[in-house]
């Protein structure tokens, strides 16, 4: 019994030691661009389809991998990459070595983290308790050219997401979203504006079988405050996703005051509906969304 808790003792400090001396070694002489064509070939295998460039990337002792200027672009496409990160850290859990890494960076201005769990038989993983806090959209050009208006805004989510590798679509998720200081180029209209300056949303999300509903949302903006719903038919490509929203809009007094005109229609609706809100509907698609009045 003894000789075998010895055996175990010395097979236990041996591997501690095998890690820190490699850890050391490649503190020392770390292979900064061969591991950075290793990361690149691993990343386009996660995401097929897509061409990854990494413009520095740096070992920390004990065991964690820096990468800064990664992006993800279309193959031989000259306009902005599709995704942006200006750092990632990746730090592997000692207690599930392989498993489960601890996953910090910056985009767009904001900051991100979470825990990745792989479960490499099933080609699965999980992404837990995820924190993205004041990402940029205005930085987000790609999505401003599909959607073909202007968003802007600090966007934070908190949450968690699981897939299979190469069927993200076919995910699910759920979290909380914010979006703080934005502003949202209108398709068309409404109520005399072009666009919404938002001071305040937030929204619960969550995700399964290409469907994203979205409840609790709440509304606040300079001109308008609003309480609402959606359901999202996530298709390929993402942009032509079909799109229901339903709820509740309450002009602000300081936007209609000065305007006999605005004043006399929302007068005119609010009686037509018998509440102190208006009910709207919003069809169509994501990059062709329409909005009316109504139930």
């Amino acid at each position: 019994m003894i000789s075998s808790a010895s055996a175990y003792l010395r097979w236990f400090f041996y591997c501690c030691y095998a890690v820190l001396l490699t850890a050391v070694l490649l503190y020392v002489r770390f292979p900064e661009d061969i591991f950075k064509k290793y990361c690149v070939k691993q990343a386009q295998k996660l995401f097929s389809g897509t061409e990854c460039r990494i413009g520095h990337l740096a070992y920390y002792f004990p065991l964690s991998i820096s990468l800064e200027g990664v992006s993800f672009s279309l193959p031989k496409q000259e306009k902005a990459p599709l995704v942006k990160l200006n750092s990632i850290t990746i730090s592997p859990a000692l207690t599930a070595f392989g498993k489960v890494f601890e996953l910090k960076g910056e985009s767009y201005s904001g900051q991100f983290s979470g825990t990745l769990h792989l479960e490499r038989k099933d080609n699965q993983f999980s992404l837990e308790q995820i924190k993205i806090q004041n990402m940029n959209l205005a930085e987000m050009k790609p999505i401003h050219d599909v959607l073909e208006r202007e968003i802007s805004g600090l966007f934070d989510f908190t949450g968690s997401f699981s897939a299979v590798i190469n069927q993200y679509m076919a995910g699910k998720a759920q979290g909380k979203v914010k979006l703080m200081a934005g502003k949202i180029s209108l398709v068309q209209p409404i109520l005399a504006m072009n666009a919404i300056d938002l001071q305040q949303m937030e929204m619960e999300i969550k995700y399964d079988k290409q469907e994203l509903q979205v409840s609790k949302g709440k509304m606040k903006g300079k001109e308008l405050s609003a309480d609402f719903s959606s359901t999202v038919r996530v298709i390929s490509p993402w942009y032509i996703s079909d799109i229901t929203v339903t709820g509740d809009v309450a002009p602000q007094a300081g936007f209609i005051q000065n305007s006999p005109t605005l004043q006399n229609e929302v007068r005119t609706l609010l009686k037509q509906y018998k509440k102190s809100t208006i009910p709207f509907r919003v069809n169509g698609s994501l990059q062709k969304p329409t909005f009316r009045f109504g139930l």
